[in-house]
């Protein structure tokens, strides 16, 4: 709305990207492509009013830093310059800091898609202005845990005491607690089961068989982002609503769709990390096979060479 006339402002006369953003651009990305189609993400984020870059994120350094990393796979040329350009875009609106392992990347279907690691999550939520403190704890086979309901139907953990021996144990789920700017507290608990049915949807699960511990802290603090999320007042900032936006799409992306393999035998992705990209592959899927790598229909995928992981 024209504030002057007080009449309808046509789409093409509203908001665009400014001119110092399309500097940075054209200087951090190589490929004009590319760089185009961030600008293209950049312009629709702007005319829904969601072009907001968290305060302090330094935007041309940081799609230098990702540019950089993703170039050096060869993997890159399979994904379309649209997907990179709008993993590239969602992954600066979030602020994400690839040099901080907050973020990493997977060719999934010709298609770039932007995960976040556990890092990133933190990171994220704490830079909406949503959540002020938020962790996540194992619960190990042997703890000493209590867990009640308070009058709204809330769980909440009351205490936990483990050992350093224990950790070898089974696990037995998973909790976040995140400390909201009043002072509240909100939980999420998950059992064990509940945390592989999670993971057995997702398009790159193999990291969390090869370390379920963290990946565990990041399932429960991802799940209890999402609540506060999308249940945070209509009045929150530019800044958070941008933030909230983009999680949600980018979240989704990590989820492979609902399959019936009752009726035929597919084929599914088979993972490899490498320099923060993420290969697919397509493997047989064979039905009747109860192994942990193939059998339960989840998508392997392998750790970078010196067995390090973006959490």
């Amino acid at each position: 709305m024209d504030t002057q006339t007080n009449k309808p402002v046509a789409a093409s006369q509203q908001a665009v990207v400014p001119t110092n953003t399309k500097k940075e651009v054209a200087a951090a990305i190589g490929n004009s492509g590319i760089a185009d189609s961030i600008l293209a993400s950049f312009d629709k984020l702007a005319q829904q009013g969601q072009l907001v870059f968290p305060k302090g994120y330094a935007l041309g350094n940081q799609l230098k830093l990702m540019y950089a990393s993703i170039s050096q796979n060869g993997n890159v040329a399979k994904a379309t310059p649209i997907s990179i350009g709008e993993s590239l875009a969602n992954a600066a609106i979030q602020g994400l800091e690839i040099d901080k392992s907050q973020v990493y990347f997977i060719v999934y279907d010709r298609k770039m898609q932007m995960f976040r690691s556990y890092f990133g999550d933190v990171a994220v939520a704490k830079r909406s202005g949503l959540v002020k403190e938020i962790s996540a704890r194992v619960i190990y086979k042997g703890d000493d845990y209590d867990i009640e309901t308070n009058d709204e139907g809330k769980e909440y953990v009351t205490g936990h005491r483990s050992s350093l021996a224990n950790r070898d144990n089974e696990i037995e789920g998973a909790y976040a607690w995140a400390v909201l700017p009043d002072g509240r507290r909100e939980y999420c608990i998950m059992t064990w089961k509940e945390i592989q049915k999670n993971w057995s949807k997702s398009k790159a699960p193999g990291t969390q068989k090869d370390f379920p511990q963290e990946m565990s802290k990041r399932t429960v603090i991802r799940r209890l982002v999402k609540m506060i999320f999308n249940t945070a007042p209509t009045d929150m900032s530019d800044e958070a609503k941008a933030i909230v936006g983009s999680y949600n799409r980018t979240t989704k992306d990590e989820y492979a769709d609902e399959t019936d393999y009752s009726k035929g035998t597919p084929k599914q992705a088979k993972t490899t990390v490498s320099n923060s990209i993420i290969e697919e592959e397509e493997v047989p899927f064979v039905q009747g096979d109860d192994s942990e790598a193939d059998g339960d229909g989840v998508i392997e995928s392998e750790g970078d060479e010196d067995g390090s992981l973006p959490f």
